[in-house]
């Protein structure tokens, strides 16, 4: 394990094409640290909440000034007295309002730009379903260098941040767009990444409360699909899928809602797979253009459902609409049961259930017990 004032290189490949924004809107010059920073934090969030840890959004963490100058100089590295301050677990190392995030990150970007094309798509309807692209986005090499800016263990060790490298490499996605098929990446084959070191921070986290309102392990699932023919997917696979889970969300909704409680505004359909109109919604699933994983030409799913919304009902419930996003896949890719990863329900407040489905996801084996 590295120590903490040791630079961490984590070498990476696109395996996608690979979106992080820039200066120019709608438009990526380069791969830009903030894109890359952004998704560190948002999965580190995810596995804090799993854990019962504290998360507070960038604008909530806020150093109280007067509380920190009040604590001697052991009680400053003590990340109990600094949460007392106003910190949270994920602010502890990616910053807050008074408080430094503990480590930069520099890239070594030898990436090149890819032409993306328009995406239209047939409907069904005489209306096809288009994407618009304005510009190339990245693919290649590039290394990610993780620069502590503090030597004390206690705050801080990059090893945790290559875990957590491995971790996204391994279940979802960096940069923006991952809705739309960007953002999967792997480590070199000769740089592995422990994720040890990231479990052993999270089992630290003392439990505080659990939010399945907000993206977590409890209440998100991961998949992958294949071809039923063994054949390599077409570039648009992505796009087809997306559209036809939207479309098998909307008639299942048809079919188990009851008229009155239908709002045309914000159906279902909208609330889990994004929309533009009438109001800007962030998707809830997210789907890797296809790439090739140990020989075979994949597409990576994963999403989350909070725990209540007042789009569930009785006759289609938060596990039921699960269930239907499972057989869709399975109707239609090679997908089996074990191609599909989720905490179950009724598991998702049991510690030890939560702890080993953690160990499961990062890759971690069983002591004394096996399977999740």
């Amino acid at each position: 394990m590295p120590g903490s004032s040791t630079i961490v290189s984590i070498p990476l490949q696109t395996l996608t094409p690979l979106w992080t924004g820039g200066a120019q809107a709608g438009v990526v010059d380069r791969i830009h640290e903030t894109g890359i920073i952004g998704s560190l934090r948002w999965w580190f969030e995810i596995l804090v909440r799993s854990v019962g840890g504290k998360v507070l959004s960038p604008h909530e963490a806020i150093l109280k000034l007067e509380d920190y100058k009040a604590l001697n100089a052991g009680q400053k590295k003590d990340p109990v007295k600094l949460k007392q301050c106003g910190l949270c677990d994920v602010s502890l190392i990616f910053g807050a309002t008074n408080w430094k995030r503990k480590f930069r990150l520099e890239i070594e970007d030898r990436t090149c730009d890819i032409p993306l094309r328009d995406i239209r798509i047939n409907t069904g309807s005489g209306q096809p379903a288009k994407w618009f692209f304005k510009g190339p986005a990245r693919e290649g090499n590039l290394t990610l260098k993780i620069i502590p800016l503090t030597r004390d263990r206690n705050l801080f060790d990059p090893a945790i941040i290559e875990g957590l490298v491995q971790f996204i490499s391994d279940w979802g996605g960096f940069g923006a767009r991952n809705q739309m098929g960007f953002g999967i990446v792997k480590p070199k084959p000769e740089h592995h990444l422990d994720t040890r070191p990231l479990y052993d921070y999270l089992m630290r986290i003392d439990e505080c409360t659990y939010n399945r309102q907000l993206p977590s392990l409890g209440n998100m699932f991961f998949a992958r699909i294949t071809s039923k023919e063994k054949k390599n997917f077409a570039a648009e696979t992505t796009f087809v899928l997306k559209h036809a889970l939207r479309k098998t969300i909307e008639v299942q909704e048809k079919k188990t809602a009851e008229p009155h409680t239908m709002n045309p505004d914000t159906p279902l359909s909208r609330f889990v797979m994004g929309a533009i109109t009438p109001e800007k919604s962030a998707a809830k699933i997210y789907l890797s253009s296809p790439f090739e994983k140990e020989g075979t030409n994949t597409i990576r799913l994963w999403g989350w459902l909070p725990g209540e919304s007042g789009h569930f009902s009785s006759r289609l419930s938060r596990e039921g609409l699960l269930d239907l996003i499972y057989q869709h896949l399975r109707n239609n890719y090679s997908a089996s049961p074990d191609d599909w990863i989720e905490l179950k329900h009724s598991d998702a407040h049991q510690p030890d259930r939560q702890r080993r489905f953690l160990k499961l996801l990062l890759d971690i084996e069983e002591e004394n017990a096996h399977g999740t």
